[in-house]
């Protein structure tokens, strides 16, 4: 029996890893009464974890049908993923080197230490810990922008625990590429130079979305 606090929370996970790991595969239908009694949790927790994974694109709520797991991303939802990116972070570049702060830079510097450093295997529960670094680190630059209507607008993308899906079974094969990449978008911010963090992040976009199609087509 899960216990009360964070009910929702744990509920959520432990769908997600499910989901992500193929254990419930695309097209299987999420009954609340059944994921309850597995659980032995009431049905408001689980409702709430049902419409979070919704929220995050990993399930689909139909009309008069209920919840079922949504189909695997393919190259063309990544690609719409990365035209989306790039008409986001790299414009930004200027309002977000004007409002940063060095306790920010600092903040992603350990950031990117932290998923170089971390031992990643190729399961879900081995990866998740880079996953959810990786998008801290993309939307802590993008709040550096202090402006509500774009923040907003990155996160209804969404893209982080769908991206993870290609994950499974490979782990993180390009960590230090991506880390590195990482690394120039820092000096770039750190250096106040607009320019070089447009280029480097537009490269980042594009490489990192490629190797995941890559990922993809070799799965």
């Amino acid at each position: 029996m899960l216990q009360h606090e964070s009910i929702s929370f744990k509920v959520y996970e432990l769908l997600k890893q499910e989901i992500v790991s193929n254990q419930l595969e695309p097209g299987a239908r999420l009954i609340v009464s059944n994921i309850s009694k597995r659980f032995g949790v009431s049905g408001i927790p689980v409702r709430e974890a049902l419409f979070r994974l919704e929220a995050e694109k990993l399930i689909i709520l139909e009309h008069n049908k209920g919840f079922r797991v949504a189909e695997k991303p393919d190259a063309q939802d990544i690609y719409k993923w990365q035209q989306a990116r790039l008409l986001i972070e790299p414009a930004i570049a200027d309002i977000v080197l004007d409002n940063i702060t060095a306790s920010e830079i600092a903040y992603l510097r350990q950031l990117n230490i932290d998923m170089r450093t971390h031992e990643y295997g190729p399961h879900y529960e081995q990866y998740v810990y880079f996953i959810n670094l990786n998008a801290e680190f993309h939307k802590q630059i993008v709040m550096a922008s202090r402006n509500e209507l774009i923040i907003e607008m990155y996160n209804t993308l969404n893209y982080g625990p769908q991206v993870g899906r290609f994950h499974e079974n490979r782990g993180v094969p390009d960590l230090q590429l991506l880390c590195n990449e990482h690394d120039e978008i820092i000096d770039a911010i750190e250096a106040r130079n607009a320019d070089i963090y447009r280029e480097k992040t537009t490269e980042h976009i594009i490489l990192g979305f490629d190797r995941q199609i890559s990922f993809g087509s070799a799965g």
